[in-house]
């Protein structure tokens, strides 16, 4: 009886206060040797074998490292953690966030309607369906994908060039595994991307030409979560393999079992996450362009934009009406203090952030399949210039919905068609001649925030707005015109 109240005791202990709980390790420094080139960038250059072997040393193991951020992960008791804060060339230590989750419903909308939205007709006319692309899909599963008619054409023709599993790494089939919930979830992302029905002659996504890098880091039972060392590793392998143009509608808003430890809205400034802080390295450093969710998380406490969506430099896509460009109910707003606007641009989706992202992966490879030679500075430029809100953008839907029209002119080096103006008015309300019938007004309590949006209507030709409390500018959008409103 004594031996199994020990036992029990000691079970205990190893489950509780041994518990450990994984950690990113950030060094301070690197250490560049002479067998380094002078013009290597400094992202580039490894983690020092001195730092990771005196972790070894020390009985720290080593999951995975990240060069761009300069750290490592591993699993590490509160004991180990304290120990390792007095190394000196340990800079900080911090967990690592365990609930990624994917930005969709369980449902799986018509992404047709999204094509239609962007006027995706006239590349499919021209057959820009990104030949010779390469992109990276960083997702939750792909689990039977190879019997999605949609994508047969990409597999059968081997264009599937490399996969990663970081949740089950001994399996390195992308299309098999045990069904979980949404484990099938990259299939539909991938579909949007680059599916394609020979036999009933349909795009699902512009994409379908193109060669695909796909890696798991998101496993969907609720007792094992993907983690964003994993999505940070994908992000690092798929630079290695060349590809520029990367997918993810994965996210995090909160985190972690202890409240102490959760990811907050406030964290949401581009620089507090270890998966913000390198997709803004992929994106602003090592060239690439990366497209994420913004997250569905409009409609509850957390409200704003899902991490990595608030990095710098990524296009975060955010969800639209389809009739009326309103922001979806679900779609997350971009945080009020950040000095950038996001999400950057949105589109149509009824199923989550998941299925706008990866429109908008389709149609920028579509364009730079065409135009190889264009930069993806020139192109993201481009791109949002297309968007109906582009000279007025705001923290609901961006820049707006991007037209393909429009950007193919502005690649001629045609003046966009949409057009704008600003009217400053002292009154309360004001009268505006607008014949669409897809009148969206958008009350901001600056120049981006917005505070509420609405559905207009014109009676005969005039739409009357009326200044809402706290108001300071209100954005009257349509798809050929946007009227800025500066209340005095």
């Amino acid at each position: 009886m004594k031996k199994l109240i020990l036992f029990t005791f000691i079970l205990f202990y190893s489950l509780t206060g041994c518990a450990q709980q994984k950690y990113w390790i950030y060094f301070k420094d690197k250490i560049v040797y002479s067998s380094h080139k002078a013009t290597s960038d400094y992202f580039d250059i490894p983690i020092s074998s001195l730092y990771q072997d005196s972790l070894l040393a020390l009985g720290v193991a080593i999951q995975y490292q990240s060069k761009w951020l300069n750290a490592v992960t591993a699993h590490l008791t509160p004991e180990k953690k304290l120990e390792l804060q007095k190394l000196g060339f340990i800079q900080s230590i911090s967990p690592v966030n365990e609930n990624i989750k994917v930005l969709s419903s369980t449902q799986f909308g018509d992404n047709n309607l999204a094509l239609e939205q962007i006027k995706a007709d006239t590349l499919i006319k021209l057959h820009w369906h990104a030949q010779g692309v390469k992109i990276g899909i960083i997702d939750g599963g792909f689990l039977g994908a190879n019997k999605e008619e949609t994508l047969s054409p990409i597999i059968d023709e081997k264009r599937v060039i490399a996969y990663k599993n970081y949740i089950e790494e001994s399996i390195t089939d992308p299309y098999v595994g045990v069904k979980r919930f949404q484990d099938h979830h990259g299939t539909k992302v991938w579909k949007c991307i680059g599916g394609y029905s020979s036999s009933k002659e349909k795009y699902f996504g512009l994409a379908s030409e193109a060669e695909y890098y796909l890696a798991r880091t998101d496993q969907g039972d609720k007792e094992h979560r993907g983690e964003e060392d994993y999505w940070v590793a994908a992000l690092e392998w798929m630079h290695e393999q060349g590809v520029t143009l990367v997918n993810s509608s994965l996210g995090y808003s909160t985190g972690f079992t202890n409240p102490k430890e959760n990811y907050s809205p406030e964290n949401a400034n581009g620089k507090f996450s270890a998966i913000s802080r390198a997709a803004s390295i992929a994106a602003k450093k090592k060239g690439m362009i990366i497209i994420v969710s913004a997250g569905n998380d409009g409609g509850n406490k957390f409200k704003v934009v899902s991490l990595p969506a608030d990095a710098e430099g990524v296009i975060t896509v955010g969800a639209t009406g389809y009739q009326e460009w309103n922001k979806q109910f679900y779609s997350a707003i971009g945080p009020e203090a950040l000095s950038y606007v996001k999400p950057d641009l949105s589109c149509f989706s009824a199923s989550g952030t998941s299925f706008s992202a990866p429109i908008i992966t389709g149609l920028i490879a579509s364009i730079k399949g065409a135009h190889p030679t264009l930069s993806h500075k020139t192109l993201i430029k481009m791109l949002k210039a297309s968007c109906h809100l582009h000279d007025f953008p705001n923290n609901y839907i961006g820049s707006g919905v991007p037209n393909a029209h429009h950007l193919l002119s502005l690649i001629a080096k045609e003046p966009s068609p949409v057009s704008s103006e600003t009217i400053t008015s002292k009154t309360s309300e004001i009268k505006i001649t607008l014949t669409n019938d897809n009148i969206v007004a958008f009350h901001k309590s600056d120049k981006t925030n917005v505070i509420s949006q609405k559905i207009m209507k014109h009676k005969k030709g005039v739409v009357t707005v009326k200044r809402e409390d706290n108001v300071q500018r209100t954005t009257l959008a349509t798809p050929d015109k946007i009227v800025e409103i500066i209340w005095k």
